[in-house]
């Protein structure tokens, strides 16, 4: 009986199917271990994709407070632009001390001052005294 070709055919065939099982059970376990690596990185991925989004989420937001910050800096700046323009229609005289000063500090003299901007020589005088090179 165990010489018997059909018992030798079995017993090949038998051996045959175990080795074949054998090899995919260790390539269905090499799959399963490489499955979990790549789960694993693809945790870890995903954590870090949520770290940069929740970064640029924080720096989009910083962003629109400072466009925020710098668009009420420029319209208080244009409202200061206004007064000063304000201020200065309002008060010609200003305009003449401005102008009597940096006459002074080119090297104008008393009665060129008293002329040109149409004041009184103490005026003039404090001017120059303030103003003028030593």
């Amino acid at each position: 009986m165990w010489l018997e070709p059909a018992f030798m055919l079995a017993m090949l065939a038998l051996l045959v199917g175990m080795s074949s099982l054998f090899v995919s059970w260790s390539m269905w376990r090499r799959s399963q271990r490489k499955l979990d690596a790549m789960s694993r990185l693809m945790r870890e991925l995903t954590r870090t994709r949520d770290s940069y989004r929740k970064q640029i989420d924080e720096l989009q937001a910083a962003n629109i407070g400072l466009g925020n910050k710098m668009s009420d800096l420029y319209h208080k700046q244009d409202r200061l632009s206004e007064q000063q323009q304000e201020l200065a229609l309002k008060d010609p005289q200003g305009k003449l001390y401005s102008r009597a000063t940096r006459m002074v500090q080119l090297g104008a003299g008393i009665e060129e001052v008293m002329a040109e901007c149409e004041m009184p020589r103490a005026e003039a005088e404090l001017l120059i005294a303030l103003h003028g090179k030593p």
